[in-house]
């Protein structure tokens, strides 16, 4: 038997039995125009923030920024009760490079709306590789309320210059369990994602148009004018005076210029124009546009008139949005992963009671190491399981936490004395 019809077997199961009305119902088709039209507006959208990402900095710094942070430190997996299923999937992020190509996962798909990652299989059943495919070469082969009605012929991949929402002849396809489709701002229902920025193309548009009109017009019109006044003089004498004063005229580096005539006349300054500050019109553009990213602005550097206390409150919101975004990359990578290697090692994923803890964003120094410990110590003493205590270590440490090295010499039959001394110290705190 070929490896892929073993590794085929693993994936069956059996479809539930239909419970709703709309599960009865087998959808129809959509016609060729609706479909067609969905697609290529799709494609135009992802076309429109890949070139946004590609030429603004701060749509590639929100995006980057954002999967930095959810990357940065790396996860592991702890499985309490199976140990044999903890190494098994700790043995798989660390084959695939997990700390390292999250990050570009998380970056592309923010950009694109979706990404497929097709896995790879070797003799031992284990997952050897993990690719990222075309974003916009793949389709997915669902039906209306997005189900597969044939696993095995789930995605398919075109050629570059293919633009039907139909498979040509030559189209590679994909099983189910072949492909993990990682879908961002995905509705319910439909086939694909939606990139981060998609809802703000109209303002990216009126935005990057404001900006250009503020640079062409501090161009043509910051500059000071000089009004030359010759009285009576006639179109040759101007030309001549022109020619005679031409050292002055043409050398906008002089820092003086002295001009000379020999009939009456003047020489008037006109400033330039005066309103060129005035683009309160295009700051809207961009705080609209910048509504739709995760990131505050002032965190990138657009902080104006901003004290301390709203820079902090608006750092919380980050955290609070990058915590949503980390169950967001679990749910859509890391656990899709995970359960196809157990399956692949015979052990069934709904048995399985685990935890993803992500490591620690940024090294702690002395003192936070400090604090950290000495809160740990106060769970312990109070009765928190080592377990338990371990879990909240490893939000702020960059390393793996053992609770029996990090505890010894804390137990009540090991050291009372410490122990008393650890309990009024616990006191004292409360």
């Amino acid at each position: 038997m070929a490896l892929i019809d073993q590794v085929r077997k693993w994936f069956t199961r059996e479809k539930p039995v239909p419970t709703t009305s709309d599960e009865m119902r087998r959808p129809s088709p959509p016609t060729f125009a609706a479909s067609f039209g969905s697609d290529q507006e799709r494609r135009a959208t992802v076309q429109t923030c890949r070139k946004m990402y590609k030429s603004d900095p701060r749509a590639k710094g929100v995006i980057n920024t954002v999967a930095r942070d959810v990357a940065k430190g790396g996860l592991r997996v702890r499985v309490p009760e199976n140990p044999q299923a903890e190494e098994i999937a700790n043995d798989l992020l660390k084959r695939i490079k997990l700390s390292t190509k999250l990050d570009d996962w998380t970056r592309l798909t923010l950009r694109d709306g979706d990404s497929y990652l097709e896995i790879g299989v070797d003799a031992r059943q284990e997952i050897a590789l993990v690719t990222r495919k075309p974003t916009l070469q793949v389709r997915r082969n669902s039906n209306d309320n997005d189900g597969f009605e044939d696993p095995q012929r789930a995605y398919w991949l075109a050629p570059e210059d293919w633009v039907m929402d139909y498979p040509p002849g030559d189209a590679t396809w994909f099983a189910d369990w072949q492909v993990v489709h990682v879908r961002w701002d995905h509705d319910e229902g439909s086939r694909y994602g939606t990139p981060l920025f998609a809802s703000a193309t109209s303002a990216y548009k009126r935005m990057t148009e404001g900006e250009l009109d503020i640079a062409v017009r501090r161009k043509t019109r910051a500059g000071m004018k000089f009004l030359h006044v010759l009285d009576g003089a006639s179109a040759q004498e101007i030309e001549a005076y022109k020619a005679d004063n031409a050292d002055a005229l043409d050398n906008p580096f002089a820092a003086v210029a002295d001009f000379f005539s020999n009939r009456p006349g003047s020489i008037s300054a006109i400033q330039g124009d005066a309103n060129l500050s005035q683009i309160e019109d295009v700051m809207h553009q961009i705080r609209t546009w910048w509504t739709a990213s995760p990131v505050p602005m002032s965190l990138m550097g657009y902080g104006q008139d901003i004290n301390r206390d709203i820079l902090e409150e608006q750092a919380k919101q980050y955290r609070e949005n990058l915590e949503q975004i980390k169950a967001w990359a679990e749910d859509e990578i890391v656990v899709p992963l995970l359960e196809r290697q157990w399956l692949l090692a015979g052990i069934l994923p709904e048995g399985l009671d685990y935890e993803i803890v992500w490591q620690a964003k940024e090294t702690l120094s002395a003192t936070d190491l400090v604090q950290v410990v000495d809160a740990a110590m106060r769970m312990r003493i109070l009765g928190v399981r080592d377990d338990l205590v371990a879990q909240v270590l490893a939000r702020f440490l960059p390393v793996d936490v053992d609770t029996d090295d990090l505890f010894a010499g804390y137990g009540e039959a090991d050291n009372p004395e410490r122990l008393a001394a650890a309990m009024d110290a616990l006191r004292g705190g409360l």
